[in-house]
């Protein structure tokens, strides 16, 4: 008799540690993770990103940062054949942050800056935010990423110039288009080593029209400008520097027969001639083709 009273007491306690351990982890088990690429096709080289978006249902303020050496934040990823990738070797970790209790914050994310997602194929990607504190993964779900190669239109190799770090070098800009589903064309730059054929940089330029073909033109400093068609009469201005960077981008229309061109000098000096830019183009037309008295040259009559 007191043998089952000991057994019964102790099956007690084992059931209460249970209901308590549930309890204790159904609070974070309201920790909620969801992934969305920013679009489902990509570019061979191109950024593949995201948000993370994380809800905090557990009713306490939550804290992820770095622990044991591990990011907070860590992704799953399977090619096309199933094999998992491994990350990256000294890539930075995920800054820290805190989650207020209620709260839904969205982090952006670039998938293959930590993994080598460098073949054409399709990749299966999960999110996986870590709680060391209960040692507990919440995982997002599955979404796919497709990745092709553009369609190359133009490539020309430039020298890198004296006072840059890789004066001496040889690199090789290109265009290519590239449709993101059945109606969307968009150009895209790349730029790599001309030697070792290691690329740099891939990235869209914007929506491509192909009634006309882009207009590119490299400067005396070794800079890419290109002017190409984004919609009907509206063209984009890009300016790229040797590191691949885009210096800066501007908009402008086709009004009539006054249409933006790209020209270059004997001196090496690129620029757009006609056109209006977008800020011209939102003016009226009194605004553009009438002068205010104040704005009269000195002396001219008044009527």
């Amino acid at each position: 008799m007191m043998e089952q009273k000991s057994h019964g007491k102790k099956w007690k306690f084992v059931l209460a540690a249970a209901v308590l351990l549930i309890c204790g982890n159904s609070a974070f088990a309201q920790i909620q993770v969801s992934l969305k690429l920013d679009r489902a096709l990509y570019v061979l080289h191109e950024p593949v990103t995201g948000v993370l978006t994380i809800s905090n249902r557990a009713g306490r303020d939550l804290v992820f940062g770095e622990s044991g050496g591990l990011s907070w934040l860590d992704f799953t990823i399977h090619d096309g054949s199933g094999n998992m990738l491994t990350p990256v070797q000294g890539m930075p970790k995920e800054s820290s942050l805190v989650l207020r209790s209620g709260q839904t914050l969205e982090h952006k994310v670039h998938i293959n800056k930590y993994y080598p997602m460098g073949k054409i194929g399709i990749y299966r990607i999960k999110a996986s935010v870590n709680f060391p504190q209960i040692r507990r993964v919440f995982q997002s779900q599955q979404v796919s990423a497709q990745i092709t190669e553009g369609q190359p239109m133009w490539s020309q190799i430039v020298g890198v110039p004296k006072g840059h770090p890789r004066a001496g070098t040889y690199r090789e800009y290109s265009l290519m288009t590239y449709y993101h589903g059945a109606r969307n064309k968009a150009l895209y730059f790349r730029m790599k080593d001309s030697d070792s054929g290691r690329i740099y940089k891939t990235y869209p330029l914007g929506d491509y029209m192909t009634l006309r073909q882009p207009a590119h033109a490299i400067d005396s400093q070794n800079k890419l400008h290109v002017l190409h068609m984004s919609a009907p009469q509206k063209y984009t201005y890009t300016v790229i520097d040797i590191d691949g960077n885009p210096l800066f981008q501007r908009e402008y229309v086709e009004r009539n027969t006054n249409r933006p061109e790209l020209v270059s000098t004997d001196f090496g000096e690129v620029s757009v001639k006609g056109g209006l830019t977008m800020e011209e183009a939102s003016k009226s037309y009194e605004d553009t083709q009438f002068r205010r008295l104040s704005e009269r040259p000195p002396g001219m009559p008044m009527f």
